[in-house]
């Protein structure tokens, strides 16, 4: 009874009560962008994947024409078989979660990464934009969509995100990587970072996919702002709080637990 008493003991260092959302741990999802003409609706979303993996066209593989824009580069492959979102140990149930709904589990080894020059980290803990070394590494592969968004609404169709603030025990960024593996930061939280803070997001083809690096374990509150220009001339954004867990490289058997053990925190409160 008292190995078990001091397994859950270590678990609750990593099951943290700072981490109040479902752990999403693998699988692929995005963080959806919605917005109707008036209201934003930040939100985490998941596909059905079967259809995509009989060979129907994923939105974000058709970007051909889009080589300019910087979170395409990842995009020119089809899905690594069954990667279905793994909600506390369990394939997902809904389509759709509240933005503050889930955590995501950043979780395996430091690989290198960009945009953290003053954290003095080397290498880092990596969400990546490439779904293959996402599936090698167990972690969630996250893409951030604006397809839901009617054409016409905005101003030439296009939504900007924004890094407004990040509270963790160290630098979060978010870059791409390209075919040549050259690394664009497009967001850091760096000390003098000359990152732009900023990504364009045309809504066609409305679905991309990021590097997103954290240079120490623990939790992660990173605030984003989502935001347009109304056809009418009107301004328009919106700030939303996307929470990480960030873990040192875990067993199967410990990720599976710290769902359950995240699980349990949320109903006891």
């Amino acid at each position: 009874m008292k190995p078990l008493f001091s397994f859950f003991c270590a678990l609750s260092l990593f099951a943290t009560p700072w981490s109040f959302g479902a752990l999403w741990q693998s699988g692929h999802g995005d963080i959806g962008i919605g917005f109707d003409g008036t209201n934003w609706d930040p939100h985490f979303h998941f596909h059905e994947e079967e259809g995509e993996h009989e060979g129907e066209e994923h939105k974000d593989d058709d970007h051909d024409d889009h080589d300019d824009h910087e979170g395409d580069e990842d995009h020119d492959h089809d899905h690594e078989g069954d990667n279905h979102p793994i909600i506390d140990g369990e394939e997902a149930t809904q389509e759709e979660y509240e933005i503050d709904a889930l955590t995501l589990l950043v979780s395996g080894g430091r690989l290198p990464g960009a945009g953290v020059a003053d954290s003095g980290a080397a290498d880092i803990y990596v969400l990546a934009q490439d779904e293959s070394l996402a599936v090698a590494q167990g972690t969630p592969w996250v893409g951030i969509a604006v397809e839901e968004i009617a054409p016409g609404l905005l101003l030439d169709d296009l939504v900007t995100l924004s890094l407004v603030d990040v509270s963790g025990p160290g630098v979060y960024s978010l870059w791409t990587t390209d075919s040549f593996g050259g690394d664009s930061v497009l967001m850091s939280s760096a000390l003098g970072s000359d990152a732009p803070d900023s990504v364009a997001l045309p809504l066609e083809p409305g679905h991309y996919h990021f590097n997103m690096g954290f240079s120490e374990e623990g939790i992660y509150d990173v605030t984003f702002n989502s935001s347009g220009t109304t056809v009418d001339g009107v301004e328009t954004g919106t700030d939303f709080t996307v929470q990480f867990n960030v873990v040192p490289e875990p067993s199967s058997v410990l990720l599976l637990s710290l769902g359950a053990v995240a699980a349990l925190l949320r109903r006891r409160r």
